[in-house]
């Protein structure tokens, strides 16, 4: 019980060398990380302008628990997470329609447990995924898009697939029949609905949302970390199937004294939904390249784009950021996005921070 006494403001050392602006509690942090259970908090607040006339403030603040069972002195190879969120604020893309928001952090105001598993290891290569979860993490989601600030490249855009800011009860399995192959699988309720849990899970009329994928990785440890992904989904209540595809690359450049953080990361990805009927995209492709370790050991600039056709109404953007981390536990990113809709064009520019508590 000691453990969760209230902790102690993090000492000058551990403020501009940690990982965290909190420190490790005067160690309780670390004794519950070696017992199992690390703690993540983070808060990310951003503003963004459009075209020079409207301009909005949004914040998101998460707090994941993670608990590893076998460190917990429970069962080997269980990990089970708990993610609690709050998301509050404007945003600016409403007013134009954007099937890809200018921001991943874009919702109505809410308050939720966003989610809640248990991943499990079982022999022979196979792994089990059961509870509240986010699809689009193990069907879609590249490895590499993580610094943009666009919602295109966190959630498949105008896809059903259940992720941001719904994600939904399910079950996802895991095949490694070799070291190069994987194959998943995972079924999710239809309908999920923003601060709901169980309550509303599976009702009449919401179908279920199914999805498979097989993945290619060559070289994962090596200067040329490869890996591709072409899955298909269905989804029951709304009638529609597609496919979606995600590859990407980061190359590892040589190891030394200054450069040994130095990689360059490309990925792109495409989704098909043939059956889709406005405002959802019959087709979508993105992607981008960032490079990190080049302006400041720690800092990654990058640059992208997305494109989605809507009824032949089509809309498209480019991202331009550049994020500066001066600690651990900060960032700060300013961040340019022009879009082009039609025959119009829009400029959205901003400035993104993260605090890591």
């Amino acid at each position: 019980m000691a453990l969760l006494v209230v902790p102690p403001i993090a000492t000058a050392d551990e403020w501009l060398s940690g990982e965290d602006a909190t420190g490790t509690w005067g160690g309780r942090r670390t004794a519950l990380d070696e017992h199992g259970l690390h703690i993540d908090l983070d808060y990310v607040g951003e503003t963004f302008t459009r075209d020079a006339k409207a301009i909005a403030y949004r914040a998101n603040l998460d707090l994941v628990l993670e608990l590893d069972t076998e460190k917990a002195g429970w069962w080997r190879g269980g990990t089970v997470l708990t993610y609690a969120q709050h998301d509050h604020g404007d945003g600016v893309s409403d007013e134009l329609g954007l099937a890809m928001p200018v921001s991943n952090f874009e919702a109505e105001d809410f308050t939720q447990l966003s989610e809640f598993w248990l991943y499990q290891e079982l022999p022979h290569g196979v792994a089990l995924r059961l509870g509240k979860q986010d699809a689009n993490r193990d069907f879609a989601a590249p490895r590499f898009a993580g610094n943009f600030i666009n919602s295109s490249y966190g959630v498949l855009p105008t896809a059903p697939m259940p992720s941001f800011p719904a994600p939904a009860l399910g079950t996802a399995l895991f095949v490694q029949p070799l070291e190069w192959l994987g194959v998943r699988g995972g079924v999710y309720d239809g309908g999920p609905h923003v601060e709901s849990f169980a309550g509303s899970a599976f009702e009449d009329g919401d179908g279920v949302f199914v999805v498979g994928a097989v993945e290619l990785t060559a070289d994962p440890d090596g200067p040329r970390d490869t890996s591709c992904q072409l899955g298909g989904w269905h989804h029951s209540g709304l009638d529609r199937s597609g496919a979606v595809a995600v590859a990407d690359l980061m190359l590892r450049l040589s190891p030394g004294a200054d450069q040994s953080k130095r990689s360059l990361q490309f990925f792109v990805r495409g989704n098909l939904d043939p059956d889709a009927a406005a405002p959802d995209a019959e087709y979508y492709l993105g992607g981008g390249a960032t490079a990190h370790g080049f302006l400041g050991m720690n800092n990654t600039v990058g640059l992208g784009g997305g494109f989605v056709s809507i009824d032949n109404a089509d809309q498209g953007f480019l991202e331009l950021f550049f994020k500066w981390r001066p600690l651990e536990w900060f960032s700060l990113q300013p961040d340019l996005q022009v879009y082009f809709i039609e025959d119009d064009t829009h400029v959205l520019a901003g400035l993104r921070f993260k605090l890591k508590l």
